[in-house]
């Protein structure tokens, strides 16, 4: 029997696990080497007699004297989790803590045994950072999508959708003109005397001048409107979804009637002037080119007009 009770002794000193045993009173009868690591130095000379809670300050709780209680009555072994109860043996480990009855000589005591888990919760602490990390990545790569998505279809200095994008949705829109019977208006836009205010103002006013346009042709517009800039100092204006000539003409005139105005710099008045070309589908072409191409041509005959009366 001391042969058994020897080799018990032995295994239960050796097992990675700390293993405490209990007299049903809760005072401390065996203490193994592994308790030892994770109490921080706690020997088994410094403990045998005294009780778990006051060993253990964590334990000193209701909740472990009632399952305590549980387990000498009626035997249900009870199990306590790292999750829930973050610093049962101390501050440095996490540990599960099975609860079972054991018994000798006729009396019960209980058995505790400490499962070291704080390499598991280290690696659910890291799988959860590099979640986070994932997460933050991704926003990143959408954000950063997001700016080649803007790059690759509005124009960089205005903001307006570039040559591109109107491609795009200018065929969508009459595409849905041809299907539901509606027009499709078109405006093709062209600053008056753009080289000149280059010349003698500067590339820097120009900029401001693009800008400005852009600004004014998205204002006087609707929403749904697509404003575009087609080339240096050329403009396209998509109307979609108009149903009858006065909407077309409400747009148009508005355009046509505020498109001069003066840009403030640098204490100067720089007057800008708009030439400005329309043309509706289907009355003026069946395809955007045919569109782009009668716009382009009544614009360049406001152009010579407004030249000729520069001249006069």
């Amino acid at each position: 029997m001391r042969v058994m009770d020897s080799i018990l002794s032995s295994v239960l000193n050796n097992i990675n696990e700390g293993i405490v045993i209990v007299t049903s009173d809760l005072k401390i009868i065996h203490w193994n080497p592994f308790m030892e690591k994770l109490t921080g130095g706690k020997k088994k000379e410094e403990v045998i007699g005294l009780t778990v809670g006051k060993v253990l300050p964590e334990l000193d709780k209701n909740y472990f004297y009632q399952a305590a209680k549980q387990i000498i009555t009626d035997g249900r072994p009870v199990f306590f989790s790292a999750a829930m109860h973050r610093y049962m043996v101390s501050k440095h480990y996490r540990v599960n803590l099975n609860m079972n009855r054991v018994t000798g000589d006729g009396q019960a005591a209980i058995l505790l045994e400490f499962i070291d888990v704080t390499g598991q919760f280290l690696r659910i602490s890291q799988l959860r950072n590099y979640v986070r990390q994932l997460s933050l990545l991704n926003k990143r790569l959408k954000q950063k999508e997001k700016v080649i998505k803007k790059l690759a279809y509005y124009d960089n200095l205005t903001g307006v959708a570039n040559r591109a994008l109107f491609d795009k949705l200018a065929e969508k829109y009459l595409t849905l003109a041809k299907q539901s019977g509606t027009m499709l208006g078109l405006m093709f836009v062209d600053v008056n005397e753009f080289k000149g205010i280059n010349d003698t103002y500067g590339h820097h006013v120009g900029d401001q001048v693009m800008t400005r346009v852009a600004s004014f042709l998205t204002e006087s517009t609707r929403k749904n409107d697509i404003v575009c800039r087609y080339g240096g100092d050329e403009f396209l204006v998509l109307l979609p979804d108009i149903q009858t000539f006065e909407d077309f003409q409400i747009v148009s005139d508005r355009l046509l009637s505020d498109r001069q105005s003066f840009l403030i710099y640098d204490g100067c008045q720089v007057g800008l002037s708009l030439s400005i070309g329309t043309s509706l589908f289907p009355k003026d072409g069946q395809t955007i080119h045919e569109l782009i191409a009668r716009a382009d041509s009544v614009m360049y005959a406001n152009k010579k007009a407004f030249r000729k009366g520069k001249v006069q």
